[in-house]
């Protein structure tokens, strides 16, 4: 027997499992699990140090940077959709090709607190600076489809506990609160809500975008009566793109398992004029909206805008239909009612907090150097707190 046998078994052992440690820390280190839709756990600090926790968020955070980590996700994942599991990673699969989120965790008061400081304390600035103050919270597919869910789900609740002690935060003197989630589920039926919301991505399509604009102009101090806004919606032409392969959010993190073929809807109205520019730099259209139009496959953002393209994007319409600015902070759900912003004001900043790393702004300073007449905080009834949170982390004041 070769004497040296256990010692080559002992070190290639021993070269694999630092080899791996070696990787967990020498690869690029993501911030989000697009596989999971979470964001990942950051490094731990001396503040965690300091309230004991370090371990344990050493542990969450080695856990979620794991070498190939998403690669043996995905392997799992094929492997329970092949054993026609309802229930597979992060993501319920319905009936008739729907594929359901999971529903956050209700949020603690410390989250709660932390929210409200930020956003009272960004409303009485802008008050301050006589501009209106919007919180239009947009309604995530997962909230307002829970008929599509399995039954033995038991936290459909969460968004909607979510919303009130949030809502309860605010400061009613400083921000009017939009509440589309209540609308959309007082107003459309289960069926109605369905046509309204991609199946394969967690997104509403254009025509939900649509109904919900509608419903948000409509609690807006305009100065508009209700006869002016029916004339300027009813004047818009529903388009339907049906020559390109969708690429839906869900269906991706699967690895597009799900055979569904899905339309991308555009709601426009004729004989605008717009301009567009990021940052001071003047852009095409085509290099802001819709960007994979000439593309065979596109996603939500490719057919819509991505984040990446409002940091900060204004757009001018000397067509619009109220002589008013606003300043829009967004997440992906906004993305459809670009150009419907566009139509309704003469000029429309928007900026999606994940995106604006690179401008050396906080939003005390942003806002304070907007000539808007609004501010709308315009974030989607599932995601809200991590669109504050990066907020927060990039600088309120």
């Amino acid at each position: 027997m070769n004497k040296n046998k256990p010692r080559i078994v002992a070190i290639s052992f021993l070269i694999i499992i630092f080899g791996f440690f070696i990787l967990n820390f020498a690869l690029p280190k993501k911030k989000l699990s697009i596989t999971e839709n979470r964001n990942l756990a950051k490094f731990p600090t001396i503040e965690n140090l300091k309230k004991g926790d370090y371990i344990t968020k050493f542990e969450e955070y080695f856990n979620d940077h794991f070498a190939f980590r998403d690669k043996m996700i995905s392997l799992n994942t094929k492997f329970q959709v092949n054993l026609n599991k309802t229930k597979v990673g992060n993501y319920y699969l319905g009936e008739d090709n729907w594929i359901l989120g999971m529903f956050p965790k209700i949020l603690d008061q410390n989250q709660l607190n932390r929210y409200k400081e930020s956003i009272n304390y960004l409303s009485g600035l802008s008050k301050d600076l006589g501009k209106d103050v919007y919180f239009t919270m947009m309604p995530h597919k997962s909230n307002v489809l829970k008929h599509l869910y399995p039954k033995y789900v038991d936290n459909t609740g969460n968004i909607d506990i979510n919303l009130k002690n949030f809502k309860n935060t605010l400061n009613p003197d400083l921000i009017k609160y939009i509440d589309m989630d209540e609308y959309f589920l007082s107003n459309y039926s289960n069926k109605e809500r369905e046509n309204l919301y991609f199946k394969t991505d967690h997104h509403w399509t254009g025509y939900g975008a649509f109904e919900g604009f509608k419903m948000m102009a409509s609690n807006m101090d305009l100065g508009l009566s209700k006869q002016d806004l029916d004339k300027h919606f009813n004047s818009y032409k529903k388009s339907i793109i049906t020559d390109k392969k969708f690429v839906g959010s869900y269906n991706k993190n699967i690895d597009m398992l799900i055979k569904e073929k899905e339309d991308i809807v555009y709601m426009t109205k004729a004989n605008q004029d717009y301009s567009f520019d990021i940052n001071g730099k003047e852009k095409e259209e085509k290099e802001v909206y819709a960007t994979k139009r000439n593309d065979k496959e596109w996603d939500y953002g490719g057919a819509y805008i991505r984040g990446a393209k409002t940091n900060i994007l204004t757009i001018k319409n000397p067509k619009a239909l109220v002589a008013k600015k606003i300043l829009i902070f967004r997440d992906s759900y906004q993305a459809p009612t670009t150009l419907l912003f566009a139509d309704m004001f003469k000029e429309v900043e928007i900026a999606d907090p994940r995106n604006i790393n690179a401008i050396d702004k906080t939003y005390k300073e942003i806002i304070e150097e907007s000539n808007a007449d609004i501010v709308m905080f315009m974030y989607n009834s599932s995601g809200f707190d991590s669109m504050i949170d990066a907020m927060i982390d990039k600088g309120i004041k």
